[in-house]
């Protein structure tokens, strides 16, 4: 195979470093990421900043769906930021772990853990998928999204944190059907603890 043509700076490229990062959490499930060092990158002009729902928004809704009847349903978005494109032009070239293509160039096209605008990037993209959801964000909050529902006697919710979401609905599974059609969702179900709250249910709600 042949090596591809090194990028020029003339052309906006950077070079970075990658590294893979293996964790255990804290319920024994182990994860590795690739992650780029952004470190090393200059910033120009890219969007970096990522707002996330505020708390208040979360206890507001939970009391809309209380009053409401609703139900709240809980994902987290598998594998995130990679199902995005960068900003960014960054590359690297292959070490040894990539066998016959050690010392190639690798153009970096999606949002690695580790790049400025990779939350950036996310938030966008799981933004877009809402609105063509028929949602729109709140002007309160930029992080919860609204639509009226399918027979127009009620509102429904979705909030988000990062890659963390939380639907409030009459029927929040088919909201959670549309979102499963773009994302990999995992962590699905009634949520337990949301973004540092423990969420309990009694007989009066």
């Amino acid at each position: 195979m042949k090596r591809i043509y090194k990028p020029d700076r003339n052309e906006g490229y950077q070079w970075t470093r990658v590294h893979v990062i293996f964790d255990v959490k804290t319920d024994l499930r182990r994860k590795a990421r690739l992650v780029a060092g952004g470190h090393l990158l200059e910033l120009f002009d890219t969007e970096v900043y990522s707002s996330t729902v505020k708390g208040i928004s979360v206890k507001l809704l939970h009391v809309i769906a209380h009053q409401n009847n609703f139900k709240a349903l809980y994902g987290d978005v598998g594998n995130a930021f990679v199902t995005t494109d960068t900003r960014e032009k960054v590359y690297f070239i292959a070490g040894r772990e990539f066998g016959e293509r050690q010392g190639m160039t690798v153009i970096i096209r999606k949002a690695l853990y580790g790049l400025a605008s990779t939350a950036a990037c996310f938030h966008a993209h799981f933004g877009d998928t809402l609105r063509s959801f028929g949602f729109v964000p709140t002007r309160f909050d930029n992080d919860v999204w609204i639509r009226l529902s399918k027979d127009k006697k009620a509102y429904e919710y979705v909030c988000s944190h990062v890659d963390d979401f939380c639907i409030f609905s009459r029927d929040p599974e088919l909201i959670m059907k549309q979102i499963k059609s773009v994302f990999t969702v995992k962590s699905e179900g009634s949520p337990e603890y949301y973004l540092g709250d423990d969420v309990k249910k009694d007989q009066k709600g």
